[in-house]
């Protein structure tokens, strides 16, 4: 989810005469993909979800948070919304900040957990564990779940694997299928980091759920409680 490009609404479009994207469910937004056209992208049957980035560390907001969140809810998308994991303060400090941030009242989906090597670059195993469990705890108080967890395949296998595995989890991995140790299998895969999709004129991030899920998992309130 983690994009370096520097923001700016004006940037040139990409690959405007590139074929559209399919076999998403879902796409992931923040600040890098600009000024969406929401009328344009309100016309796409494909999404059936998007998760908006909510903040970074203890003091960033993301600019297009608020305008990205009213704009989909107003155009009937189901959102939720992420918070990007940062080494420089705590894992309970950072959710603190994230539940600052976010409506609850507007959320329709479990929130995400980013934890990705630019993020914990420098942290242990251990304190990444310790840190993220700390995330979750927080999360479990005010949502009565645990949030996603969002990695990439290799992240999970090198910090997370096993002590995570009973998890929802949402896996990058822009090569092939996630295939994850032991038991665990993903429920949303990010496939592609260079989606192109009428309405959003800068690449973006195609996510599709697991072929054992289905959108009720994700789902702050599913059929079931």
């Amino acid at each position: 989810m983690l994009n370096t490009v520097k923001y700016d609404e004006n940037w040139p479009y990409n690959d405007l005469d590139a074929p559209f994207s399919g076999g998403y469910d879902g796409v992931d937004i923040s600040r890098h993909q600009g000024k969406i056209h929401w009328d344009i992208l309100s016309k796409n049957h494909h999404i059936k979800f998007i998760y908006i980035k909510a903040t970074e560390g203890l003091y960033n907001e993301d600019p297009c948070y608020k305008r990205n969140v009213s704009e989909a809810k107003k155009h009937g998308f189901l959102i939720g919304s992420y918070h990007f994991l940062s080494k420089n303060f705590t894992g309970r400090r950072q959710f603190n900040h994230f539940n600052d941030v976010v409506d609850k009242e507007q959320q329709d989906l479990l929130p995400i957990v980013d934890v990705e090597d630019d993020g914990t670059l420098g942290w242990s195993r251990e304190k990444i564990q310790t840190e993220l469990s700390d995330f979750i705890v927080a999360c479990k108080e005010e949502y009565g779940k645990a949030p996603i967890i969002y990695c990439s395949e290799s992240y999970f296998k090198d910090y997370l694997s096993p002590e995570f595995d009973n998890y929802i989890l949402f896996i990058a991995n822009y090569t092939g299928t996630p295939l994850l140790p032991g038991k665990p299998v993903y429920d949303m895969w990010q496939f592609s980091k260079k989606g192109h999709i009428p309405g959003i004129w800068n690449w973006v991030d195609l996510d599709k759920l697991s072929p054992n899920a289905n959108l009720d998992d994700l789902k702050l309130t599913s059929n079931t409680d």
